[in-house]
């Protein structure tokens, strides 16, 4: 048998996970998202790719909590392709919502479709 301390350590991590990301979703309270914003690894949590890498690390342990934790994995995990599904349909809604990391500021294409990686020599931007 499985010891409980592995579910309460990882349930622990996942409570405290989602608590910071949902602090970040919604800007608030105003002492922990400055604080995130202005330390080196927070910064890119306001971005579309830090909340992916973390909501990805979050269904992966997730996966890890035995039959329900396999079935909210996968939801997870189907959440967070259609939120990046809808992203490279509606890249105007999705730039309202997710703010860009400056790597992604700096690059002329548009990172959520891809646009400029398939363009022929004809094409101008």
């Amino acid at each position: 048998m499985r010891g409980i301390y592995l579910d309460i350590l990882v349930g622990s991590l996942m409570t405290l996970i989602c608590v910071v990301m949902m602090c970040v979703a919604i800007e608030a309270p105003t002492p922990v998202v400055a604080r995130l914003e202005n330390s080196k690894v927070g910064e890119s949590l306001f971005t579309f790719r830090g909340r992916y890498i973390v909501d990805l690390i979050v269904s992966l342990f997730l996966f890890a909590m035995g039959v329900w934790g396999i079935v909210m994995g996968t939801l997870t995990l189907l959440l967070i392709f259609g939120i990046r599904f809808l992203g490279v349909k509606q890249p105007d809604a999705f730039n309202e919502i997710f703010r860009q990391s400056d790597i992604e500021s700096n690059s002329m294409a548009d990172s959520y479709t891809l646009e400029g990686t398939y363009d022929t020599e004809g094409t101008e931007r």
